[in-house]
């Protein structure tokens, strides 16, 4: 009959032992993963005396860092080395920041477009906190107000940016315009109308007049030097762009130079050690010899 109780174990029966091969290989020194163990010190001499033995294991450790040195210095001095690799390729980057460069300042002048003299009309200001400013381009009229942010004490921290709240910087758009500008001029009209929202503030805290007759043509006059628009205080972010732009490549192009000329002087610093270090590990070996090592 069967064994139903399949729980009970055989108490009489021990395990077999796991079975021991004994071609098991060995780790392959050049496994992935593997690193070869730290270099013994040869044994001591049983015709030198323990300080002799002492002092053989430290000239052989000064011997280690002696070569050390006499390699790096001769790897420095041979024709093809790392340094001259890093050079060549911060010499290639430069020449990228140069074609950049060029690139930039063959940008095409576009020309000028301007926008009809709308009159810009029912400016109203208030000053308080929150400040609100408002404005009427004909049918569409814009809106910006503060957003409070107070402090623990109930103490307003910093003076907050206008936040747009209501009108279409493209409706301000003539029909007639260049479709292949029109968002160009758009995201120009988003940006000039907040800055004009916020000159209206700062005059009505400061107590300065508003001004007078203000036109659409005002917000986007023509930029002479690249052919994009001038805000109402009559900077041009294209232009500002381009500026930033030049100012990024001039830093790369600074730095490039700066790490090119510490991997010249380190590789010269290097290759004219070369003597001395060799000096040195002859004076090593002399010692070694010395000792009877």
């Amino acid at each position: 009959m069967a064994r139903w109780r399949f729980w009970e174990r055989d108490q009489d029966s021990p395990a077999a032992p796991p079975a021991v091969t004994t071609d098991t290989p060995a780790v392959a020194p050049k496994a992935r993963g593997f690193q070869p163990p730290p270099p013994r010190d040869a044994p001591p001499s049983t015709s030198l005396s323990v300080d002799d033995n002492d002092k053989l294991t430290r000239l052989r450790r000064r011997r280690e860092a002696v070569m050390f040195d006499v390699e790096q210095a001769e790897a420095a001095s041979q024709p093809d080395n790392s340094w001259q690799q890093r050079v060549a390729l911060l010499d290639e980057a430069s020449a990228n920041v140069e074609r950049d460069r060029n690139a930039l300042a063959a940008l095409p002048v576009k020309p000028g477009l301007p926008l009809p003299p709308t009159p810009i009309t029912d400016l109203q200001v208030t000053a308080e906190t929150p400040a609100a400013v408002s404005f009427q381009f004909g049918p569409e009229r814009f809106h910006f107000e503060e957003e409070i942010d107070w402090a623990e004490r109930g103490t307003q921290l910093v003076r907050p940016e206008l936040v747009h709240r209501s009108g279409e910087p493209a409706a301000l758009v003539p029909p007639a315009f260049p479709p292949e500008r029109r968002d160009e001029l758009v995201e120009h009209l988003a940006a000039s109308l907040f800055v004009f929202a916020t000159d209206l503030r700062d005059r009505a805290l400061n107590g300065q007049p508003l001004p007078t007759a203000p036109t659409l043509a005002d917000l986007a006059r023509p930029c002479d030097a690249c052919g994009g628009w001038q805000d109402w205080h009559g900077t041009c972010p294209e232009c500002q762009r381009r500026a930033w732009q030049r100012q990024h490549l001039d830093a790369e192009e600074e730095r490039l130079r700066r790490e090119r000329e510490r991997e010249e002087d380190e590789r010269a610093r290097l290759a004219d050690r070369l003597p001395i270090a060799r000096r040195r590990l002859a004076e090593v070996d002399a010692e070694i010899t010395a000792l009877g090592g």
